[in-house]
């Protein structure tokens, strides 16, 4: 999952990073800090992320729609109108978010931590995800057409009242061989 490193550079204590009507497209960001930064209105299709701290970020009409974030922490923040479609995520995570108008169509996430994030009227139709932790993360109004997943840790994942961690154990234990 994503770390926090301590040699990345951090902006100014009490004062969070700004990025209001920008169009970032294809832009780089890598090691560095943007706890609490807040982005609104901001296109970065096709961006670079590598190892950067988005903690408790508030990002609002936002699109990464075909970006690649590696090692990018999303840890608590909030998003409002993110798309991701057809981004790269990768050793990403996004543990205790709030998730809302989210398009993760045809993105594809590997070793990505969904945990304790609450994720609504999302659309995932399409993506793949790889050794995805959703533990105690609630997803709601969730268009999973076409979603294939695999590794992912599923322990106590309930759809629509049905347990799939235990259906998924019965129906392997059916198997035969």
């Amino acid at each position: 999952m994503a770390k926090k490193h301590d040699d990345r550079p951090k902006a100014d204590k009490g004062k969070s990073e700004r990025f209001v009507d920008a169009k970032l497209t294809a832009a780089e960001f890598e090691d560095v800090d943007l706890e609490r930064a807040r982005f609104h209105d901001v296109t970065l299709a096709d961006a670079t992320f590598d190892d950067v701290g988005l903690e408790r970020a508030r990002l609002h009409n936002v699109g990464f729609a075909a970006a690649h974030l590696d090692d990018v922490t999303f840890a608590g923040a909030t998003l409002k109108n993110a798309s991701f479609a057809g981004a790269t995520l990768d050793d990403a995570s996004f543990a205790k978010a709030t998730l809302h108008n989210v398009d993760l169509a045809h993105a594809t996430l590997d070793d990505v931590s969904l945990a304790g994030a609450t994720v609504k009227n999302a659309d995932a139709s399409g993506s793949r995800w790889s050794d995805v932790n959703l533990r105690d993360a609630q997803l709601e109004d969730a268009d999973l057409r076409g979603l294939r997943i695999s590794g992912c840790k599923l322990e106590g994942l309930t759809i629509d009242g049905v347990r799939i961690d235990e259906l998924l154990q019965a129906a392997k234990a059916r198997q035969p061989g």
